[in-house]
């Protein structure tokens, strides 16, 4: 199954000067192809304060200093660490294109401190987790999870045909549950 990102990002422990530098990351990773306009701030935004509640991406004080290796170093553990990559990875993809300038900023940021398979396996979680959000949003949106829509999400976070059967079964169940428990439940007689 691999490494589950929902989890390594709400249940690693974080030190305050750790969610520093991670908004310092998403803020800088959203300016790193040269675009951050209207729509992606806001999603940022919604973003940063489902994790981070007293967080601005928006924050210009957050692109003063380009973040350091060094400073990935001195983060309190390795999952502090795999968190940092997580979240830089989901902001990439929020304007929709996880640009190269995008990934060079992450791998110049983690060079020598995540190993290589580490960093692939939390973007490759990564991808599985934003694939499986989209999935339900449409599904949730319009109760069913149309086969175009579906493709296209799998070819936009690359991940295989296999793998978002797999997470199509997971939304369609938890869309099933949601709306049951949405339904009126008959009186017992």
């Amino acid at each position: 199954m691999g490494l589950r990102i929902e989890d390594l990002l709400r249940a690693t422990p974080l030190s305050d000067s750790d969610k520093r530098l991670i908004l310092r990351g998403i803020a800088q990773i959203a300016e790193a192809d040269g675009v951050v306009d209207s729509s992606e701030r806001e999603y940022l935004r919604e973003f940063v304060t489902e994790f981070f509640p007293d967080g601005d991406p928006t924050d210009p004080e957050l692109t003063t200093q380009t973040i350091t290796s060094g400073e990935v170093a001195s983060m309190s553990s390795d999952d502090a660490r795999l968190c940092l990559v997580a979240f830089l990875t989901i902001a990439g993809y929020v304007d929709g294109d996880f640009s190269e300038p995008e990934r060079q900023f992450i791998r110049s940021v983690v060079k020598d401190i995540v190993p290589e398979d580490k960093l692939m396996e939390v973007q490759h979680g990564v991808r599985r987790y934003m694939y499986g959000r989209a999935a339900f949003a449409f599904a949730l949106k319009n109760g069913f999870l149309h086969p175009d829509f579906a493709r296209n999400m799998a070819e936009r976070f690359d991940i295989s045909y296999d793998e978002a059967i797999e997470i199509n079964a997971d939304v369609f169940n938890a869309v099933m549950v949601i709306r049951g428990a949405a339904e009126p439940q008959e009186e017992a007689q």
